[in-house]
């Protein structure tokens, strides 16, 4: 039987749903994940500053940000808002703070992250060359 007698149940050619309810976790997580696989489209954006974080809003919604070594955001939250984040290049730390104390996590290349908006972490660049990561909100 020829592959063409098979209907296409991927939905690869249905058209995009449109609506005004806000993104889910899954598709902040498939945004970031699409574009981190299409650097081509991006990397020039990138600026290397020393000392510093750089933030870069992309055309596309998406935040790429890039971290000098050694830099450390503060405690912080996201006022709310979903984030979905995957380090592109580099390493950096989370700092989570609870109640119970603080607990730190390494943050790698090729992992996107969920970050629920009313959690307070930190986030610091512990190696000698520069991160960059890449951000969707909601």
């Amino acid at each position: 039987m020829k592959a063409e007698t098979f209907p296409d149940i991927t939905m690869a050619a249905a058209a995009p749903v449109i609506s005004d309810a806000p993104p889910t976790v899954g598709q902040l997580a498939w945004r970031v994940s699409q574009a981190a696989a299409r650097p081509d489209e991006w990397w020039h954006r990138v600026k290397f500053v020393p000392d510093e974080r750089v933030r870069v809003d992309l055309d596309n919604g998406l935040t790429l940000i890039i971290w000098a070594p050694g830099f450390r955001l503060p405690a912080h939250d996201h006022g709310g808002h979903l984030q979905a984040m995957a380090v592109i290049a580099g390493e950096l730390a989370e700092v989570v703070v609870g109640d119970d104390g603080a607990t730190v996590r390494p943050l790698r290349a090729n992992r996107v992250r969920i970050q629920a908006g009313d959690r307070m972490h930190e986030v610091v660049n512990p190696g000698d060359g520069y991160a960059v990561t890449l951000h969707a909100y909601a």
